[in-house]
């Protein structure tokens, strides 16, 4: 297995390199030259596995030479143990072929727990094979910055760097990024969204400023981002349908990378016979996939704040694949696309995402609707960016014959004080934490500040 750049060139490289990474060379993502596929009988035999055993089954394709099959075994296994559910991510069951994927029970609470506990133990064992020390680095609203800063706590041999929107983050999870130990992580607030922090990671990435320190990304853009998810397909689809009966999905759309996850894992052979992106009133993706029409806009703030941005750097491997890999004709699109904001895929590659994929938006009323419906006929409580796919599920799915299925990916716990507002929670609501002091914060764009800032943090490290 060897991987190439979404943007064409030369790049080529093995799969330890791309887990040491923040992007390809050429400024694109890294993607797999070609997707394993597996036929119906072969992933029918897996019905029965367990879940770490199933990871190894998907995932080793991907490592390839990179790692010996005892080594890999051993790091997939160690992945998951700090999950509170002993079925790793259980399907609970809401309404006829109607189920909720819990993806929340990971030390952090969110499904970034996935990619980023697989991801802080890749990187421990390349690192030390090849030496050298790496600065993890990535921006977040919340939950993806605290997921990677709980897996990397004790990762040898690496530093981290976290941009997030300096009025973007809930107070609580504010809190705990800057809980985090000094000497070890530098908190970068920008005065901006969270697509600007995106940005301006993306700008560092390309314009890397720190001699001898390995960049790597925290977010989706590194490889492991979509590989994670891609499992988490193969397990629900296996549970409900033993590989062989259509499965549909609903995916609240909090990161892109589970949209190019779920297009990939039909393509290994998987039965999917449909991908719902379920959004918020942050309406991007549901207006690429509507309307053939993708741009970047002011986030409005809502019940789900996960999915309050509009820049979804996994597109560019989605529209990678609907492009056939054709490199030089994703890097045109990208590129246009980063100097106006705007982007529209050819006519033949959209409706071949069609064929997959139908989105829906849900506004704010209808999100506290679903909460309280169906905890009144189902005892559920669910938070809202569950019922935001819920509701998407349930109003887009195609066949009534095949399972729906919903991406649960924050913890009901999480939304308290509005389940409680709403009647739902039962139990007491936690008070929300003092905040500390925040450091100086940085301007949307200041690249120049952002690269000082790390030279400095770098020479006092040495």
């Amino acid at each position: 297995m060897h991987y190439v750049s979404t943007r064409g060139g030369d790049v080529r490289a093995d799969f330890r390199s791309v887990v040491l990474s923040g992007l390809a060379e050429d400024g694109g993502l890294y993607v797999p030259a070609s997707l394993p596929v597996f036929t119906e009988k072969q992933i029918a035999s897996w019905s029965w596995l367990p879940f770490d055993e199933l990871v190894w089954r998907v995932v080793s394709p991907y490592v390839g030479s990179s790692m010996d099959e005892s080594t890999l075994r051993a790091l997939l296994s160690d992945s998951y143990r700090n999950f509170n559910h002993r079925a790793i991510t259980p399907l609970e069951q809401i309404g006829h072929n109607e189920w909720i994927l819990q993806l929340f029970h990971g030390p952090t609470h969110s499904s970034k727990d996935f990619a980023a506990q697989l991801q802080s133990r890749l990187v421990e064992h390349f690192l030390g094979e090849v030496g050298g020390e790496a600065l993890i680095v990535g921006a977040t609203n919340g939950d993806t910055g605290l997921a990677a800063l709980e897996a990397f706590s004790n990762c040898p041999g690496t530093r981290m760097a976290i941009l997030y929107p300096r009025n973007g983050v809930a107070a609580e999870q504010l809190s705990a990024l800057q809980a985090a130990d000094p000497e070890r992580v530098q908190l970068f607030p920008v005065d901006g969204n969270f697509d600007d922090c995106q940005t301006l990671v993306s700008r560092l990435l390309r314009n890397w400023p720190l001699d001898g320190v390995i960049p790597i990304s925290f977010n989706s853009t590194n490889w492991v981002g979509v590989l994670a998810q891609i499992v988490l397909y193969f397990h629900a689809a296996l549970q409900l349908g033993g590989g062989t009966r259509p499965v549909g999905f609903s995916v609240p759309a909090a990161s892109s990378a589970e949209i190019c996850a779920g297009y990939m894992a039909q393509k290994m052979g998987l039965p999917i016979n449909q991908v719902i992106i379920s959004t918020n009133s942050n309406d991007a993706l549901h207006q690429f996939i509507h309307r053939n029409r993708y741009s970047t806009r002011v986030s409005n703030r809502t019940l789900s704040p996960a999915m309050d941005f509009s820049l979804f750097s996994n597109l560019e491997r989605f529209v990678w694949e609907l492009y056939g890999h054709d490199g030089s004709s994703v890097k045109a699109l990208m590129e246009h696309f980063e100097g106006c904001g705007e982007l529209s895929i050819g006519n033949e590659q959209w409706l071949r995402a069609r064929v997959l994929c139908d989105s829906y938006a849900v506004d704010e009323s209808q999100v506290r609707d679903e909460v309280i419906k169906l905890f009144r006929e189902t005892g559920s409580a669910i938070d809202p960016h569950t019922a935001v796919g819920v509701l998407a599920g349930r109003i887009h799915r195609r066949s009534l014959g095949a399972p729906m299925v919903t991406f649960g990916q924050i913890a009901p716990a999480r939304s308290a004080a509005l389940l409680s507002e709403l009647g739902v929670w039962q139990t007491e609501v936690p008070t929300t934490p003092d905040i500390f002091a925040q450091p100086p914060y940085l301007g949307k764009g200041d690249l120049d500040g952002l690269c000082q800032a790390l030279l400095s943090a770098q020479q006092r490290h040495v």
